[in-house]
């Protein structure tokens, strides 16, 4: 019987029943192959931490080509070795060698306005455009199916994604990571390949900032259109290291790691860079060097620097509740950004207009209210009541720290996975039901319901994929958890109804409790 069912990504389940689950799904398949099989799979998982290559050695259909690798792959200590045998498990199921006719483009833009059916390629760097083109020429027309097969990159509040973010190899065994458009967000994706290209040039070069850390951009190896598919994926290449969200949310002193994140910005704010995903998440460490990630957001202004009264409307976006305030208990936020936010000044009875962007997620709220102009002194009252019920805060039973505004990035996360009509709104109802808990007083009661619900949606995920890999679907979105999905929107509708009325709310809560999946 194999003893790894649970590589490092897996881990993070405390009850068991991922790893029970996959058990008994490969446990099924097993019982059907010779013994030396299950050393196979356990050796794979065991170097690899990916089910997709399990599964695709288990499943009946797979061709014994393909199943002499795996076992080659299996046997192979070398971790380099071991990359360029993935690239070629992946070459051998989906390259069709001169089926594409392939264009290196010159410049960025011929490549998102190429016409449908044509497979082009926009390269920044000279020196690695043979890779490229040699690339594109070998997989042909199979270069979606082999890009959609790979591993996808997880977040750390999300193991499942949308396969918009894969990792994979080059023939050479180089570590590359590949992000396709997101069709659900259309523009975003060019919006994104511009920004970088605007980035590379206004921080080209070597940029030092404070503590003499580097600042570099991940490293763009190519832009390419699939003129098979029409889709368009940008490739990095792997960056090492953890990011900033996971160094904030492990145990230690944060303050070291935070002056650096203030002066990270402070770099970009001085040479007009307003990185709309300043992110934690999007923050790679490796030694004192910080890459930095997903440019969706960014803005390359010709204010060099940025206007301090511009620098304060920029933190009043996401950087500051949205992403430094879920992670950084206040304290630690108010420090980090001093100068720029100071929540104590907002003006909470002021009826003129709001003077910055408005944050969305404070909109929906107004919104959801049917407040659709609401006056300034109306909105920072919102927004402070989304800060008091997302800032980090220590769990009254454990006594460790935990995340409530987690919650909402995953509510929204898992039903846009699942396909649901209107994720955003759902999203929006959870940070009312936060509010109304906390004014309620059944706060820690509220929190732990929906994080069991979003638990069980994310388990059976886990799980579905690990059956769809061995049924055979390894380039298609993971089959959702209906029932699991519906169990969860019920909990935040029964809640949502409830709101107004303590009594109810409480009630509702004690009920939902009790019938924890």
């Amino acid at each position: 019987m194999i003893s790894v069912v649970a590589p490092a990504g897996y881990r993070w389940d405390p009850t068991g029943r991922v790893a029970a689950g996959i058990r008994d799904l490969i446990g099924e398949r097993l019982a059907a192959r010779p013994p030396h099989a299950a050393v196979v799979v356990d050796r794979l998982l065991h170097l690899t931490g990916d089910y997709r290559l399990a599964a695709l050695f288990l499943r009946p259909d797979t061709p014994d080509s393909i199943v002499r690798l795996c076992e080659r792959l299996a046997a192979t200590a070398d971790p380099h070795d071991r990359a360029r045998l993935q690239h070629e498990l992946g070459r051998q199921r989906f390259a069709r060698p001169g089926t594409a006719t392939v264009v290196l483009a010159g410049d960025l833009e011929q490549v998102l306005t190429a016409p449908d059916g044509t497979t082009c390629a926009y390269v920044p760097d000279p020196t690695q455009q043979d890779t490229v083109r040699a690339l594109l020429h070998d997989f042909g027309t199979g270069l979606s199916e082999f890009v959609e097969s790979q591993h996808e990159v997880p977040g750390p509040n999300a193991r499942i994604r949308q396969g918009i973010v894969k990792s994979w190899y080059l023939p050479d065994g180089t570590r590359v990571v590949s992000k396709r458009a997101n069709p659900a967000k259309p523009g975003r994706f060019a919006r994104e390949q511009r920004a970088y290209h605007d980035l590379a040039t206004r921080l080209a070069g070597s940029v030092t900032f404070g503590r003499s850390r580097q600042l570099q951009l991940a490293p763009l190896l190519a832009t390419i259109r699939d003129g098979t598919t029409g889709r368009v994926y940008a490739i990095w290449r792997w960056v090492p290291g953890n990011t900033v969200e996971a160094m904030l949310t492990a145990p230690g002193d944060h303050r070291p790691l935070l002056h650096d994140y203030r002066d990270l910005m402070d770099a970009l704010l001085d040479r007009g860079v307003l990185w709309g995903d300043l992110s934690p998440r999007n923050i790679l460490v490796h030694g004192g060097t910080y890459h930095l990630v997903d440019f969706e957001k960014t803005h390359v202004i010709d204010d060099i620097p940025v206007p301090h009264p511009q620098r304060v409307a920029y933190c009043r976006g996401q950087v500051g509740i949205e992403e430094l305030g879920v992670l950084c208990p206040p304290e630690e936020l108010r420090a980090c950004l001093y100068g720029y936010f100071d929540p104590d000044s907002w003006h909470l009875n002021d009826s003129g207009p709001v003077p910055f962007p408005p944050r969305p997620e404070v909109t929906a709220v107004l919104a959801g209210r049917g407040i659709t102009t609401p006056g300034l002194g109306e909105y920072n009252r919102v927004d402070r009541q989304i800060w008091q019920v997302r800032a980090p805060d220590r769990d009254p039973l454990s006594g460790k720290i935990r995340y409530p505004g987690l919650v909402n990035f995953r509510v929204e996360h898992y039903l846009s996975c699942a396909g649901h009509d209107d994720p955003g709104d759902y999203d929006r109802k959870a940070t009312e039901i936060l509010i109304a808990a906390r004014e309620h007083g059944c706060f820690d009661a509220t929190v732990h319901a929906l994080t069991v619900f979003v638990d069980e949606v994310e388990r059976q995920f886990v799980t579905a994929e690990v059956a769809d890999l061995l049924a055979g679907n390894d380039t298609e979105p993971v089959t959702p958890p209906y029932a699991a999905i519906r169990a969860f929107t019920d909990c935040i509708d029964v809640l949502d109804a409830a709101r107004p009325d303590p009594g109810r709310f409480q009630a509702a809560c004690a009920t939902l409790l009790k019938e924890l999946p």
